[in-house]
């Protein structure tokens, strides 16, 4: 009977902070537009000098830039393994048009909450674009 006693609440306080810790966890786009509001003006002379051709210094915290013929993608961040992979982060775009992930075109998008919505035809890959700021999208791919 002891026994019973003294596993009920280990097992109460486990579900307990289980459930604070899930509910405590930040959404990938709330964590990239506060990063992308902190580091605006550092990501913006990035996208531009990496468009010109030039090197760049990427802020703290992002994982990669790369430039994808006339936008610039900044990485954040991503989980997952082979085709059950995630990305997300910001675009840089001068023209202010939402672009998907790595500049493709958002062929057959349609709106999404405050975004965009753009789902594989004959498939389960889906990547959602939000204007977060002038020239900058987020974005979120999962393949």
């Amino acid at each position: 009977m002891k026994k019973r006693t003294f596993i009920a609440p280990v097992l109460c306080t486990l579900a307990l902070c289980t459930g604070l810790l899930v509910a405590g966890q930040r959404s990938p786009k709330s964590l990239v537009k506060q990063q992308l509001e902190a580091d605006l003006p550092q990501l913006t002379q990035a996208a531009q000098a990496l468009l010109a051709g030039e090197p760049a210094q990427i802020p703290q915290g992002w994982t990669d830039a790369e430039v994808f013929g006339d936008v610039v993608c900044f990485d954040y961040g991503g989980w997952g393994f082979g085709s059950s992979t995630r990305y997300w982060g910001v675009t840089y775009v001068p023209g202010d048009y939402p672009v998907g992930f790595q500049g493709t075109a958002l062929d057959g998008a349609v709106p999404s909450g405050d975004g965009w919505l753009w789902t594989e035809p004959r498939g389960d890959n889906r990547c959602y674009v939000q204007r977060l700021a002038p020239c900058w999208y987020y974005y979120d791919m999962k393949f």
